[in-house]
């Protein structure tokens, strides 16, 4: 059972949105660290924190000089498992998280990783989230991390939350720009999904307005 007393981290996407629908953490937090996207998954996931009354903050924390992949340029670096793939960046994600939840009295960090993410690296995988839970905490605070839709697809995900196109509108899956390429892995993932469940909204609401 996932805890109450949880911190998610939001990026506007699919997956993420219907994790805050389904287990409503006690707060939100959005990490803008120097991807490409930044200002649009910072739109996306404070709309979709007030569509589901939830609290939400962002951090700003520069990451773009390790960074690589698709969210950081079109050049992965070498040796890279996937064409999107951001060195340890889940990793990085998860501390971040770790710290705010700890200042905040919280005792969970969520992320919202789904069964296809480890086919593409390991930082998506369930021993890598094992890992890391137990890394994090036996660290001081004792703070747990938790991927709970590991075993679910990402429209398995979104039926079990029961969300519609009045929230999943707002959400931004591009991995290049702050308006979507539409040729991205996240683009082409958000499209089909959504196809999947039965919403055919293309591009996020506040995109259009």
């Amino acid at each position: 059972m996932v805890s109450e007393r949880s911190v998610l981290l939001l990026s506007g996407g699919l997956d993420s949105t219907a994790l805050a629908a389904l287990h409503r953490p006690a707060q939100c937090v959005v990490v803008d660290y120097g991807q490409r996207c930044a200002t649009a998954e910072t739109q996306a996931a404070t709309a979709v924190a007030k569509a589901l009354r939830l609290p939400v903050r962002t951090l700003a924390i520069d990451l773009r000089d390790i960074g690589a992949g698709l969210l950081h340029s079109d050049e992965p670096i070498a040796g890279a498992p996937s064409r999107e793939w951001w060195p340890y960046r889940n990793q990085l994600l998860v501390t971040v998280a770790a710290a705010v939840a700890l200042r905040e009295h919280l005792d969970t960090v969520l992320i919202g990783s789904v069964r296809s993410d480890g086919a593409r690296h390991v930082d998506g995988t369930t021993a890598f989230y094992e890992s890391l839970d137990q890394l994090v905490s036996m660290q001081e605070g004792s703070i747990r991390v938790c991927a709970p839709a590991l075993h679910d697809t990402t429209a398995e995900l979104i039926t079990r939350s029961g969300l519609g196109e009045d929230v999943l509108g707002w959400t931004v899956s591009c991995h290049r720009a702050n308006f979507p390429c539409g040729t991205c892995p996240g683009c082409h993932k958000r499209t089909e999904v959504l196809a999947q469940v039965g919403i055919l909204c293309g591009a996020s609401q506040h995109e259009s307005m």
